[in-house]
């Protein structure tokens, strides 16, 4: 193989260096059935403890890069005013070409105020599989959400590419029912 095949050939090793580590533990399958079993078999109610491989939230529960660490470190805290605020502000302004710029701690937050600024009672919000915080925000603000995904996306044995596809069919039925308004 030469130098050139090689280049273009993905490593076994990952690309970066781990900055940090915690240690976690592998419960057995009985006692993951028992913290299961005593959650209610409600994934919010389990100990983070007793969770070996988090599938529930993608909010930045993993290791972070050295950049992110060092701006932590350099980060300015003040509770108003923040320079770190200001960048942010220019950063999406100048890549996303927004005038307004409201951060938020999480998606969960931004689902929040979107629901309030755009939702009205009534309304039928048409999703592709809803998340838990998404479809709570959509009904605290008066609105009805309403799954309209492919079946496949509900079979786990299927093996389709993509099952987060819109059913173009169930679309157009809640159109016809409730209006595209």
């Amino acid at each position: 193989m030469t130098m050139g095949q090689q280049a273009g050939r993905r490593s076994w090793a990952e690309p970066w260096k781990i900055k940090m580590v915690e240690p976690i533990r592998m419960i057995d399958a009985e006692a993951r059935t028992a913290a299961a079993r005593e959650a209610g078999f409600n994934t919010f109610l389990l100990r983070s403890e007793d969770v070996y491989i988090d599938l529930l939230t993608d909010s930045g529960t993993s290791a972070m890069n050295d950049r992110q660490w060092a701006g932590m470190m350099m980060g300015d805290e003040a509770y108003a005013g923040s320079r770190n605020f200001y960048r942010l502000e220019e950063a999406v302004r100048a890549h996303y070409g927004y005038r307004h710029v409201i951060p938020t701690h999480q998606g969960r937050g931004a689902e929040h105020l979107l629901s309030q600024a755009f939702i009205e009672n009534g309304d039928h919000i048409p999703g592709n599989m809803y998340f838990t915080t998404t479809r709570l925000h959509q009904e605290l603000a008066g609105g009805t959400f309403v799954d309209v995904i492919i079946p496949e996306a509900h079979d786990p044995a299927s093996e389709h590419p993509f099952k987060g596809d819109v059913d173009l069919d169930q679309l157009a039925a809640l159109i016809a029912r409730v209006g595209a308004e």
